[in-house]
């Protein structure tokens, strides 16, 4: 990386394909078994005496700028998710997961989609969206306080888009427009309906409003009054501007007159009388979509259609092909928006007369690049939170079978997953709520890495949830059951030093911002002083900027301001954070050195609490404060933590070690060039070991004890010699070492 690069789109988007650089086949042979136990013991390894339990004894958390605050202190949520009927476990899994989950640092976690359905999709009746199932609600209820006792937030995230049941027949009129019931017990409304039906978002609120009024008898509160409640979640993964939203037009012909009757009278009170209007936007704007099926189009009829995508809204589309309907578009983003604002303000309303006073969330997706984008997200902040959502890795729509991105992320500083965080806005709370290395992608460990230093911690985010749909409450048997899975070892294994460093704050937030300046007022006249790139794929999406790039990630804190008037943004200069070719953070605790082939890259952490390789530095020599690190392996993740809240690797009485790399099932196959599944494989997981020298620069290190694979010490150790310890997890057969000193 050169020292004169300052801005611009430094390519990320097509860096992560499959295939690529041909890789011979991994030897295996020498990997070893994962036994652990799953035991709730804290070992040398636990964290449930790190959380303040319960969960809100000193009130709900609150935002204060753009931090969370629990009782005067700035809040970080390491969490995961919980899908479906996973939210509603019986009583013995809510037990064995609340603790198994405080073990490992989590303290907060996602009821998602907790009420998309009845059955495996969650408690919802048999018959009916709004009415809840009480058993289904109970089991919830006990699962809640269970987490609350342990100390662990949740997040309510209801539903996935609004399932009308035949017991809501009367709620919907026109209910045929979107389906018959025919073998199936619910009719799903599309994409973007929400926004443009207020009998669907009736619906949703009520639903939600139901929950937040209900008593847990085993709290012996409301949902709105309990404060391990953390936020709300209105919406999962939509937005007004998204190109779904297109299809509720040709759907519902209910809809599409009320919206364009709407869209015609916002267009008069604009404009003042037709001449104006036609004058603004020009012959060609009526009917231009009559190949979409809008047609007969007319302001005193009141049958213009707000219909639009992020392909036409983009700025170069509406000063290039699109500029006849330049207006035209101009005027559907902002009022798409309004009604995008509408219900989330009717949804925060009915949460607080309901007497729920905590952090809110509009939804979590994305709508296109530039205008739309940034129309979107402002409607999103304004309500509390800014969520997002993004994955890296694995088969299209989480397929087990056939050729996959085993990419890493390493290969582009601030690339993939991390570049969701180039929607953090300034004032408020930032959050990723859905994201993992999707398998069977083998490199999930960099993941928890990367978001837990420059995301958590050098870009102060303040909520993480990885996501999975659900656990027993302990690791996974075998790989690849499920595309989306936090408790393997190469993710949840990483814990007891990463949510150590995460919690402890260790990683600092830079004091250098990179702003991009947006002002919203600006955006209907089409004028933004940047230019962003958002390419998706799925739930793959990857974000950059012109100005500020997605590698300034690695240097700065990004942001967007919503500013009160337009301004220019300038442009980011990287020179300052260029050395021997990594990219230094502003903090200088971190290290990012990326490189040119899909397997490549390595970065570092240096801080008082813990300091770590991760990546691929084979023949590295990695001088940290406390230690030297020289990795003997292809890849690994390599820690050294103190165990204590307050501790640092200059005062511990115990250094925690934990050194993880790849896994895989005993038997799978993953083709000649290792991004193709064709056997899954079964149990044992076997881990691939990790080597290295770790210099102890403090000196009075006793011994090394090796820890099995729960955290539990065992009669075994291995020499400390001249201050070096020597790792080997194919002879040691552990990824964790304890240094007593």
């Amino acid at each position: 990386m050169s020292g004169t690069i300052r801005s611009g789109f430094l390519g990320l988007a097509g860096i992560f394909l499959m295939g690529g650089t041909v890789m011979a086949a991994t030897d295996v042979s020498n990997w070893y078994p994962w036994t652990a136990q799953s035991l709730n013991e804290a070992g040398e390894i636990g964290m449930a005496d790190w959380l303040d339990k319960p969960a809100g004894k000193h009130g709900r958390p609150k935002i204060e700028g753009q931090k969370l605050i629990y009782n005067g202190q700035e809040l970080k949520i390491w969490g995961l998710n919980n899908s479906y009927s996973a939210c509603s476990p019986d009583k013995a899994l809510a037990d064995k997961r609340a603790a198994w989950y405080a073990k490992y640092g989590v303290n907060g976690v996602r009821l998602h989609k907790y009420a998309d359905g009845t059955g495996w999709s969650g408690i919802q009746s048999k018959d009916s969206f709004v009415k809840l199932d009480p058993e289904g609600l109970d089991r919830m209820d006990y699962f809640v306080a269970k987490l609350k006792e342990h100390g662990i937030y949740v997040k309510l995230s209801p539903t996935f888009g609004v399932k009308i049941g035949p017991g809501d027949r009367d709620r919907i009129p026109f209910l045929e427009e979107f389906g018959q019931f025919d073998s199936k017990d619910r009719i799903r409304a599309g994409y973007g309906a929400v926004y443009l039906c207020k009998e669907l978002q009736d619906m949703q609120i009520d639903q939600t409003v139901s929950v937040l009024k209900h008593k847990n008898p085993y709290t012996g509160l409301t949902y709105a009054e309990d404060p391990a409640i953390i936020t709300v979640e209105m919406f999962n993964e939509d937005a007004v501007l998204w190109n779904l939203t297109c299809n509720v037009f040709k759907q519902s012909p209910t809809i599409r007159k009320r919206v364009a009757q709407r869209f015609c009278d916002w267009l008069k009170a604009r404009y003042g009388d037709e001449a104006k209007f036609a004058a603004a936007w020009g012959p060609e704007a009526l009917d231009f979509f009559k190949d979409k099926g809008i047609e007969g189009e007319s302001l005193a009829q009141g049958t213009i259609v707000p219909y639009g995508e992020p392909y036409v809204y983009g700025i170069e589309q509406i000063e290039g092909k699109f500029k006849p309907i330049r207006q035209r578009m101009l005027d559907t983003m902002l009022f798409l928006t309004e009604l995008q604002d509408e219900f989330y303000m009717r949804f925060q309303k009915a949460a607080r007369e309901a007497g729920y006073d905590g952090p809110m969330i509009g939804s979590n997706w994305q709508a296109g690049s530039n205008l739309s984008h940034y129309y979107n997200l402002w409607s999103d902040a304004k309500v509390g939170i800014v969520d997002r959502h993004n994955y890296f890795g694995g088969a299209k729509r989480g397929k087990m079978s056939g050729p996959f991105n085993n990419a890493s992320m390493l290969r582009s500083p601030g690339s993939a997953t991390l570049s969701a965080g180039m929607q953090q806005v300034e004032g408020h709370p930032f959050m990723l709520s859905e994201w993992i290395h999707v398998q069977p992608n083998e490199y999930g460990v960099e993941g928890v890495a990367i978001i837990g230093a420059y995301g958590m911690g050098l870009n102060a985010w303040d909520v993480s949830f990885l996501f999975q749909n659900g656990d027993e409450g302990g690791y996974s048997k075998a790989l690849c059951g499920h595309a989306w899975d936090v408790t393997v070892p190469k993710i949840i294994g990483a814990f007891p030093a990463i949510a150590r460093q995460v919690h402890r704050g260790d990683v600092k937030e830079s004091p250098v911002v990179a702003p991009r300046y947006v002002h919203v007022d600006s955006l209907h006249e089409g004028k933004l002083g940047f230019r962003d790139k958002t390419t998706q794929e799925f739930d793959v999406k990857t974000f950059n900027s012109d100005k500020v790039p997605a590698q300034a990630m690695a240097a700065a804190r990004c942001v967007i301001e919503f500013t009160d008037a337009y301004k220019e943004t300038p442009a980011f200069d990287m020179a300052p954070y260029l050395k021997d070719g990594a990219i230094v953070s502003s903090t200088g605790q971190l290290s990012w050195t990326g490189g040119a082939e899909e397997h490549s890259g390595h970065m570092t952490i240096n801080t008082p609490g813990t300091q770590a390789v991760i990546g691929f530095a084979a023949g590295k020599s990695v001088d940290l404060a406390d230690v030297l690190i020289k990795p003997d392996c292809y890849y690994g993740a390599i820690y050294l933590t103190a165990t204590g809240p307050r501790e640092t690797l200059k005062t511990a009485p115990k250094v925690l070690i934990s050194a993880i790399a790849r896994c895989r099932n005993t038997g799978q196959d993953l083709g000649p060039e290792e991004n193709d599944l064709r056997e899954k494989g079964k149990a044992p997981i076997l881990m691939e070991p990790v080597k290295a020298a770790i210099t102890l620069k403090r000196p009075g290190a006793r011994r090394a004890v090796l820890l099995d694979h729960d955290g539990m010490p065992t009669d075994r150790t291995i020499p400390i010699e001249n201050g070096v310890l020597r790792i080997d997890g194919a002879r040691d057969k552990t990824p964790y070492y304890l240094i007593e000193y």
